[in-house]
């Protein structure tokens, strides 16, 4: 399963839960949707994300990158 970052269209954010419905039937287990700014995030298996991008109202499906930041107290910042 890979962790994914899915961007909706502009013009798609008005019907952003018909847009998050096909992206769960087109296979994606969503982990969270983020309406105001237009992701939605979830798993999906690796065959399976080309499906996703054929969404419509889908404009890029991306794999989510984990980024980790030093410690507060750390001399690097």
């Amino acid at each position: 399963m890979e962790h994914v970052l899915v961007s909706v269209a502009d013009e798609a954010l008005a019907e952003m839960s018909a847009v998050v419905d096909a992206l769960r039937r087109a296979g994606l287990a969503v982990t969270e949707v983020l309406p105001s700014v237009g992701v939605v995030t979830g798993t999906v298996d690796s065959d399976t994300m080309p499906s996703l991008s054929a969404v419509p109202g889908v404009l890029a499906v991306e794999p989510d990158r984990g980024i980790q930041l030093p410690p507060p107290d750390s001399p690097v910042q």
